[in-house]
C-alpha cells in the first residue's frame, strides 16, 4: 500500500465514518419516527455509499487496479466536504440572529406565522408543542396580534397540522378569532407562500410578519423568506428533545441540499 493510499484510508475512516454515523443514526430515528419517503431513500443511499466501498475494498482494489486510489481520493474529498458543510450549518443555525418580544417595535401590528410539524393521534409532538408555546407567549404579550397556523395533512397524520395547532392554541386560552388556519402546505416554502397569500386575502398584508418555529428550522425559513421577498422577523422555540438534536442537524443538512437542488 502506497503512502497516498494510506493517507486516503485514514481520511476515509475519519470522515467517511462521520458521514456513516450521521445517516445511520438518522435512519434509526426514522424507524421510530417515520417521515416522508425521501429521507429513507437518502439515508439508505448514503449508508450504502459509505459502507459498501469499505466492506468490499479488497475486491474493489483488485477490480479497479490503478483507478482504485484516485477513486478513494475523490470519495474522501466528498466526505470532507460533507463534514465541513455540516459543521458550517450547525454554526449558522446557532449564530443566526433572531428577535424576541422585547426587541420588537411597540404599537406595531403583527401576524405570527407558526410553522407546523408532525402530529400524532394525541395531538402535537413535543417539537410542535414548543413552537405553539412560543406563539402563546407572543400572543399573550401582543393582544392585537393575529396568528396563522400553517401545515397540511401528511399521509400518516390523523388530521391537518393546522387543525391540531389551532385546537392546542385555543386550549391555552387564545381566542379562536385571533387564529387563521392554512391547511394545504406540505413543506416550508409552501408554509411561507400560502400564509402570505392568506394574509393578502384577509387584508392583513400591511402587518409585520413574525415567523415562529424551532431554533434549528428558523435559519432555513429566513433564507426562504429572503428568496420569496418576504420581509419577516423570527422568534425561535428551543428544540425540546435534545436526544434527537444530532439527527435534526442531519435532517436540516439534507433539507438545505434539497432547497439548493429543488428550490423548496
Amino acid at each position: 500500500m502506497s503512502r497516498t493510499d494510506k493517507i486516503f484510508s485514514r481520511l476515509y475512516a475519519v470522515f467517511g465514518g462521520f458521514v456513516f454515523t450521521c445517516f445511520f443514526t438518522y435512519f434509526v430515528k426514522l424507524i421510530f419516527s417515520p417521515e416522508a419517503i425521501l429521507p429513507y431513500f437518502a439515508t439508505t443511499f448514503m449508508i450504502a455509499f459509505t459502507a459498501l466501498p469499505f466492506i468490499f475494498r479488497k475486491r474493489l482494489r483488485t477490480a479497479l487496479k490503478k483507478a482504485y486510489v484516485p477513486l478513494k481520493g475523490v470519495m474522501c474529498v466528498l466526505f470532507i466536504l460533507y463534514t465541513v458543510t455540516f459543521a458550517a450549518l450547525v454554526s449558522y443555525i446557532y449564530l443566526s440572529p433572531v428577535a424576541d418580544m422585547d426587541s420588537l417595535p411597540a404599537n406595531e401590528e403583527r401576524v405570527y406565522i407558526v410553522f407546523g410539524a408532525k402530529i400524532k393521534e394525541s395531538g402535537p409532538t413535543a417539537t410542535l408543542a414548543a413552537r405553539l408555546d412560543a406563539a402563546v407567549d407572543a400572543l399573550e404579550r401582543d393582544p392585537n396580534g393575529i396568528c396563522i397556523v400553517t401545515g397540511g395533512r401528511g399521509p400518516d397524520e390523523p388530521e391537518t397540522e393546522a387543525a391540531s395547532m389551532k385546537r392546542y392554541l385555543i386550549s391555552r386560552g387564545i381566542s379562536p378569532e385571533r387564529i387563521l388556519s392554512e391547511d394545504k402546505a406540505s413543506n416550508t416554502i409552501e408554509n411561507i407562500r400560502f400564509s402570505v397569500s392568506l394574509m393578502e386575502k384577509e387584508s392583513l398584508d400591511h402587518r409585520r410578519i413574525i415567523c415562529i418555529s424551532s431554533d434549528t428550522h428558523i435559519p432555513r425559513i429566513s433564507l426562504m423568506c429572503s428568496r420569496e421577498g418576504v420581509d419577516a422577523r423570527f422568534i425561535k422555540a428551543d428544540s425540546p428533545r435534545k436526544a434527537y438534536l444530532f439527527t435534526t442537524w442531519v435532517r436540516e443538512h439534507l433539507s438545505y441540499a434539497k432547497m439548493l437542488v429543488m428550490g423548496g
